[in-house]
C-alpha cells in the first residue's frame, strides 16, 4: 500500500556524545520513513485507569471529591487516549456482601465509563482473576457475565471494546498460577456465556495477557491461536523491560516475536508496560533507596516517575511498540492512589502514576498532586497519535537510543523523534514525493537532572509547542534540518488538538 508522504531522515552523531555511550563516527545514514504501512488503523496509545477500590478506608468516602474527578477528567482529556484498560473484581464492582448488586460500581467505575463514552475513549475491561482455584465457580461465572451484560445493554456502554478475562494468567501471582488449560476452559466458557446473550456481537475477547521478560512465553500467544483464534478478536501481553533492553533496541526484537505470533489480521496490544530495574543495578538500588525512604511507596512502585528521563524511556518503549506492530500501548498508570498493595487498608502505594490525585487528602503531600515529567512525553504520544491513524514502518540506522516514527490521519500528520541516549544527531528530514507538511507545531521536551527538564508548559502543566506555524518545505528535494538533543524526544504535528 502506497501513501501520499514520505520521508527520509540523515544522522550525523554530535561531538558532545560519551564516548563509552555512542561511538563517534562521521558519515550520515538514512533513517526512512517507508511506504510501507505497518498499521492501517492504530488504536491509540493509553493509559491503565479505574480501581480506586480502597478509598472508603482510606478516606471515608466511596468515591473522589468532585474537585478531584474535575482534575482527573481535565488531565485525561489534554491527553485524549484512544483507549484505556480497566480491571475488575466481584468485591469492588458486582457484589456488596457476597451478593451480586451492580451498584457496587455507582461511586467510581460507572463515572470513569460514562467519560470514556462521552469521549468516544475505548475500553479494555476485564477480571482481575477468577474464583474457583483449579476450577470454575459456576456462580462467579454467572455473575461476572451477568455484570458485562449490564455494562453494555442496562448501561448502554458502546465504549466497551476488548474483554480481558484474568490478568497476567501466568504468573504464579495470577488466580490461574500459570495453568494454561484451566485458563483456555475459562475462555471458552467464557466467551460461549457470551454468545448466548450476544454480547460477543458487541465486545471482544482479548488476551492471553501474559507478562514477558524474554522471548520463553511466546507459547501462551501460539497455543492461544491455535486453540482459541475464533474466539479472540485480539491479542496482548505485558512487558516490563530495563532501561538498557530499551536504550539498546532489543526490547523490539523481543516483542516482535509476540507479535509474529499472532495472527496479522487481528491487533495486538501491549495492555502494560513500565520500567522495573535489576535489583542489583544501579537504578534498581535507588529505586529501592526511594522506596524505603517514602513512607507511602510499596515494593510494587517505580520511583523514577518523579525524573524527567522517565519520560525519554517511556517514549522510547512506546515508539518501539509502535514500530514492532503493536495496535495500541497501554502505559502503566495514571494515578498512585489507583492501587495500593494489598487491596486492603494497607497505605503503601502501587507508585507509577503520572500524578497521585490523593495527595493533600490522604498522603501528607499537596505537591504529589502535581503532574509529572513523563506525563509530557505520553501525553503528546497519546494525543497526536489518535485512534485511526496510519502508522509508517520506519528503516532506521544502527543509532543508539535513536527512534522515530509518523503517522497520517485525515490528511494531518505527526512526526516524533526520541533519542534515550547521551550524543547529539543532526536530522535532515525530506520527503520523497515532495509532499509538504505546513503549519505544523513542534514540542521538545529534553530531560535534565531529577525532575528537571526543557519543554514548555502551560499553568496547569499541560505541554505547548515550543514553536507554531513550522512548514517542512520538500518542494525540489529541499530537507529541513532538526537537532535532536542528548535525552530527548521531538514531535512536529498538524494534528488538531
Amino acid at each position: 500500500m502506497t501513501v501520499g508522504f514520505l520521508f527520509a531522515f540523515f544522522i550525523s552523531c554530535g561531538e558532545n556524545d560519551k564516548a563509552e555511550e555512542i561511538p563517534q563516527i562521521d558519515e550520515r545514514d538514512n533513517l526512512t520513513v517507508t511506504e510501507n504501512i505497518l498499521i492501517p488503523s492504530y488504536e491509540g496509545n493509553g493509559v491503565q485507569w479505574g480501581g480506586y477500590d480502597v478509598l472508603q478506608s482510606w478516606t471515608g468516602s466511596p468515591t473522589l471529591s468532585d474537585s478531584d474527578w474535575d482534575k482527573l477528567f481535565e488531565r485525561v482529556s489534554f491527553m485524549s487516549p484512544g483507549l484505556v484498560r480497566i480491571m475488575i473484581a466481584p468485591g469492588w464492582n458486582y457484589e456488596i456482601n457476597g451478593v451480586y448488586d451492580p451498584s457496587k460500581s455507582e461511586d467510581v467505575l460507572f463515572r470513569i465509563l460514562d467519560y470514556c463514552e462521552e469521549n468516544n475513549v475505548n475500553v479494555i475491561l476485564g477480571e482481575w482473576g477468577h474464583v474457583g482455584g483449579d476450577d470454575i465457580d459456576e456462580e462467579w461465572l454467572n455473575n461476572s457475565i451477568r455484570f458485562l451484560e449490564h455494562l453494555v445493554n442496562a448501561r448502554n456502554y458502546t465504549c466497551i471494546k476488548y474483554y480481558n478475562m484474568v490478568n497476567e494468567p501466568n504468573g504464579d501471582w495470577s488466580s490461574i498460577d500459570g495453568n494454561y488449560a484451566l485458563w483456555s476452559d475459562l475462555i471458552a466458557r467464557y466467551h460461549a456465556a457470551m454468545q448466548e446473550k450476544d454480547l460477543d456481537q458487541q465486545v471482544g475477547m482479548i488476551g492471553p495477557d501474559v507478562a514477558v521478560w524474554g522471548t520463553d512465553l511466546v507459547s501462551w500467544v501460539s497455543r492461544t491461536v491455535t486453540d482459541l483464534d475464533d474466539r479472540m478478536a485480539a491479542y496482548d501481553i505485558h512487558t516490563y523491560p530495563s532501561e538498557t533492553e530499551v536504550r539498546s533496541g532489543d526490547y523490539k526484537d523481543m516483542i516482535s516475536a509476540y507479535r509474529n505470533a499472532a495472527p496479522m489480521q487481528k491487533p495486538m496490544f501491549m495492555g502494560e508496560v513500565g520500567f522495573k530495574y535489576p535489583a542489583g543495578s544501579e537504578l534498581g538500588q535507588e529505586n529501592q533507596r526511594r522506596i524505603d525512604a517514602d513512607p507511602y511507596a510499596s515494593d510494587d512502585s517505580n520511583m523514577f516517575i518523579y525524573d524527567s528521563f522517565y519520560g525519554i524511556d517511556m517514549a522510547d518503549v512506546v515508539m518501539q511498540n509502535m514500530l514492532a506492530g503493536y495496535a495500541g500501548v497501554i502505559v502503566w498508570g495514571l494515578d498512585d492512589a489507583q492501587y495500593n498493595i494489598d487491596g486492603g487498608g494497607s497505605t503503601e502505594l502501587k507508585r507509577w502514576g503520572f500524578w497521585n490525585i490523593l495527595g493533600e487528602e490522604k498522603f501528607e503531600n499537596p505537591d504529589d498532586e502535581s503532574i509529572r515529567p513523563w506525563f509530557y512525553t505520553m501525553s503528546l504520544m497519546s494525543k497526536y497519535f489518535p485512534a485511526g491513524t496510519r502508522i509508517f514502518e520506519v528503516d532506521l540506522p544502527e543509532k543508539k537510543g535513536l527512534r522515530a516514527i509518523a503517522g497520517e490521519k485525515d490528511g494531518h500528520y505527526t512526526i516524533a523523534i526520541v533519542n534515550s541516549h547521551f550524543g547529539e544527531y543532526t536530522v535532515q528530514v525530506g520527503s520523497e514525493n515532495a509532499t509538504d507538511l505546513m503549519g505544523l507545531k513542534m514540542y521538545e521536551f529534553v530531560a535534565g537532572d531529577g525532575a528537571s527538564f526543557e519543554g514548555a508548559v502551560d499553568e496547569k502543566g499541560f505541554a505547548v509547542p515550543d514553536q507554531t506555524g513550522v512548514d517542512f518545505s520538500f518542494s525540489g528535494g529541499q530537507r529541513e534540518e532538526v537537532i535532536v538533543a542528548p535525552r530527548s524526544f521531538k514531535l512536529f504535528t498538524n494534528m488538531p488538538d
